[in-house]
């Protein structure tokens, strides 16, 4: 079917985090959850357990989660699996935190690559382990690998898991497979298990995403793969994600951990992500294509109309990473408070991402065109009256 993301919805009566945290003269281009309405088979498989009435414990052992998670991992990433090696999680944050315990001691390091997803670090640090940050370098306008830097902090031997988003979050980057091989490459030669992150791999515009487990046996040998629905087909509150991997053991220690942490299952959570991957392939070539034009229009918009801010095309997510230093503002909060305040926009604050995000701010393009185009001129404007400061 079409599906019309120009549609926009109203979301102020839902509980959403995204449209009730800032004052409703605030446009909300923050938080990684779209203002697309979810596909009609997950309604539809939403509403027949809501229609019921009863909403009692869900069959844990039927299944239906694992048996779609087999079906999207062959079709879309030729990624074969069994049921056994898929276990369900509430989301890929707390997929993070399952990693960190099972594979980490306390007091040990954590590899990722920054700037990063906040949860890489705030998870980190919670469950009393070190973030070992491998800085990504900004070069000509595209963000690299540091490998010399990111092969001494895997020979660490407090060092025992490394953390990929891939795609990365909030960069954009869509890594090639000779830069994965090469950190599979550094990975294995010092022991180090990998969490791969790739919810955001259904927004990929440029390159080819590589699904870390297909990448070798290597690879395989070391990889604990996690997704969702969340990001595509907008179910982040439907809180169901997977982790897979092909090594019985890794694949063990995470069963372990998610059983000691008891996750329950989510009636509604079970049949909406059996039904975006299993019934809604059609609705994610549509949202990738609208995606892909919204971003396009927002790197021509600052280009040609807040030149003072610099903007790429990112190669993969809705997410757009915007340099503000030209801005001329010392602190985050001082950036922070002028899209807030003067722009009345809310963004992600780039030092939230860790080292490399000062005088940068994260912006979500996965709204309606109109939405998008509102928060843009609101932009213009307040920019062009602080330079003219």
């Amino acid at each position: 079917m079409k599906y019309d993301f120009d549609r926009v919805i109203d979301r102020s009566g839902t509980d959403t985090a995204k449209w009730k945290v800032y004052p409703k003269d605030v446009l909300p281009l923050w938080v990684a959850d779209s203002d697309f309405t979810t596909p009609v088979p997950v309604i539809d498989a939403v509403k027949r357990i809501a229609d019921v009435g009863i909403y009692g414990y869900p069959n844990a052992h039927g299944g239906i989660v694992e048996g779609a998670a087999v079906d999207w991992c062959s079709r879309h990433y030729g990624f074969e699996v069994s049921p056994n090696e898929v276990q369900y999680c509430p989301s890929m944050s707390f997929g993070l935190a399952v990693a960190i315990r099972a594979f980490t001691k306390p007091g040990g390091k954590v590899l990722m690559q920054v700037p990063i997803y906040p949860p890489f670090m705030q998870l980190t640090k919670a469950n009393g382990r070190i973030c070992s940050m491998n800085a990504l370098k900004l070069v000509n306008g595209r963000y690299e690998i540091d490998f010399e830097d990111f092969e001494k902090r895997a020979a660490d031997p407090e060092c025992s898991l490394f953390l990929l988003c891939s795609p990365h979050n909030p960069t954009g980057r869509v890594f090639s497979k000779a830069e994965l091989e090469r950190l599979v490459a550094i990975c294995c030669r010092h022991n180090v298990t990998i969490l791969s992150d790739e919810v955001h791999s259904g927004f990929v515009f440029k390159g080819e995403h590589t699904t870390l487990p297909t990448l070798s046996e290597a690879a395989r040998s070391i990889t604990v793969w996690g997704s969702s629905p969340s990001k595509t087909f907008n179910t982040p509150g439907l809180r169901a994600a997977v982790l897979i991997s092909k090594n019985a053991t890794l694949n063990a220690r995470v069963k372990a951990e998610l059983e000691a942490s008891q996750p329950d299952r989510n009636c509604f959570a079970q049949v909406g992500f059996a039904a975006a991957w299993t019934e809604c392939d059609d609705y994610a070539e549509q949202v990738h294509d609208y995606v892909k034009a919204n971003l396009e229009y927002a790197v021509k918009f600052f280009e040609e109309r807040i030149p003072a801010i610099r903007a790429y095309m990112p190669e993969a997510t809705y997410l757009m990473w915007l340099d503000c230093s030209a801005l001329g503002f010392t602190t985050q909060a001082e950036l922070t408070d002028f899209f807030l305040k003067e722009a009345k926009v809310a963004l992600n604050k780039g030092e939230d991402f860790g080292p490399g995000g000062k005088g940068h701010m994260r912006l979500n393009t996965a709204c309606p065109r109109v939405t998008l185009t509102a928060a843009l001129e609101r932009i213009e404007r307040a920019v062009a009256a602080h330079c003219a400061k």
